[in-house]
Formats: structure tokens, sequence, C-alpha cells
């Protein structure tokens, strides 16, 4: 699998994060990525629309052009028909240096799309000890565990995961619980890990094939 920086990606201090973003006591679901439609983000502001409570929640979304990407603009004017163009904010593109800040101030991070070969972004939120809603898809399924890092959606229907996010969001133990088995999780998968199991598989090949071809 891929790996995570765990000394970039890691956690600091909710507080501190979301005084740095300008954040006052909101409910905080993050969206890190592409601003692309396989990235399933309508599903997203959909199941925000059903959620409770909208004035004390943030969503923030990050990345994407905010001046050129046609998907930014077909999301924002699908925000105003579904009157959460307060709730959802549009961030734009942001500095790799900087996202730890935006998992860190997040009660739970979304990745709904509708396929992830891998889900790098899962994996950050999840180092910096934030819990995650995912779809089933793709290396999601096996990265997220299901009731301990977060919760895996079956399906596209906004209601579940709005359910999903209602419940992690009003359990403050809930979500600590959630986001130190997620920092557990990503601690498996830190690059000095990963390059020792390749580093690993390597040896075990030459050493199953016991010489090489002659003339290699």
């Amino acid at each position: 699998p891929c790996g995570v920086d765990l000394s970039t990606f890691r956690p600091i201090d909710m507080e501190d994060a979301r005084k740095r973003l300008g954040l006052n006591g909101e409910r905080v679901i993050l969206c890190v990525g592409r601003v692309e439609p396989i990235k399933g983000l309508e599903l997203l502001l959909n199941a925000a629309a059903t959620m409770e409570d909208k004035d004390s929640l943030k969503v923030l979304m990050v990345g994407g052009d905010l001046a050129k990407d046609l998907e930014v603009k077909r999301l924002q004017g699908l925000a105003r028909e579904l009157g959460v163009e307060e709730t959802i904010e549009f961030v734009g593109k942001e500095e790799q240096h900087l996202l730890p800040i935006y998992y860190n101030a997040a009660d739970v991070c979304v990745v709904p799309s509708h396929y992830e070969s891998f889900g790098l972004v899962a994996l950050e939120a999840m180092a910096c000890g934030t819990p995650v809603v995912a779809s089933r898809v793709g290396g999601l399924s096996t990265l997220v565990q299901h009731g301990r890092t977060g919760y895996l959606m079956n399906g596209r229907c906004p209601e579940p995961l709005a359910d999903s996010l209602e419940i992690i969001l009003s359990s403050a133990p809930l979500q600590r619980s959630m986001g130190f088995a997620a920092r557990r999780r990503a601690e498996d998968m830190g690059w000095e890990r990963v390059a020792e199991q390749i580093e690993t598989l390597y040896e075990d090949l030459v050493n199953d094939t016991g010489s090489t071809p002659e003339g290699d």
C-alpha cells in the first residue's frame, strides 16, 4: 500500500487548529481532495441538507480551483438549491503543509468517492487522529475499519451518511476512541513501516529464487 508521513500528519490540539482556521464552536465535517464527479461530493451536500442543527454545522470542502473548476461551480449551485450554502464552505486548494491543521480541526473526515484505488486522504486524516466516514469502495474498504476507526458506507443514499456523521458528532467519547484507533491504524502504515515491508518482500523473493539465471 501507499504510506503516510507520520511526522507531518499527526495529532495536534484541536482547539489550536480551529483557532488558526477561524472556527468557533461549530461541528466540523471535512472533505479533502480533487473536486471531480468521481469524488461523489454531491452525496455529502445532500447528507448535510438532511442533518439537524445546521446552524452549528460547518462542512469544509478543501480542494479544487474556485475560479475555474466547473465541478466547483456545480456543487456551489447545488448547495444553494439545498439551502446549505451557509453550511458548506468551499475552501479551494491548500498547501500540503496546511492540511494537518484542517484534519485536526475536524470532528470527522468524509471520503464519499464512487471509487478510490487507495484513499490517501482517509489515511492522512486517520494519522491525525480523525475518524473517517468513507464509501465502501476500492482501497477504502480495507483502510477504514468499520465501527473502529470510522464507518464505511454501502450505496449512495444521503440519509445513512447523515446518520453515521450524527453518531460521531454527537458523542465525544466515541470520537476520541475512533480517533485513537485511527492513529494506531495509521502508525502501521507509516512510510518507514511500508518501506520495511517492501524490503522484506524483495528479500523473500530473492531467497525463494536462490540464484539469478545466467547472463542476468
